[in-house]
């Protein structure tokens, strides 16, 4: 038993669609907790390494995505 009518065909505008994608839960990203971690230890590690680092660039260009929310690049200077 499916979900979705015609489960295999992308609608967009299905509805409803109560899809787990990004969610929470058992759905949740295994990985999220390590992420934070270590974000946590190599940001102040990394500042207090190169305590002038800035943006390059003052409007740092996005990712053309609808899925995931992203820069292209992080450029900076140091």
């Amino acid at each position: 038993r499916t979900l979705f009518e015609d489960p295999d065909r992308v609608n967009i505008e299905r509805n409803p669609n109560p899809h787990v994608a990004f969610s929470a839960g058992p759905h949740f990203c295994v990985g999220a907790g390590l992420a934070r971690l270590e974000a946590q230890l190599v940001f102040p590690r990394l500042l207090q390494r190169l305590p002038r680092l800035e943006l390059a660039e003052a409007n740092p260009e996005y990712r053309e995505t609808i899925t995931l929310r992203g820069l292209k690049a992080l450029r900076v200077a140091f």
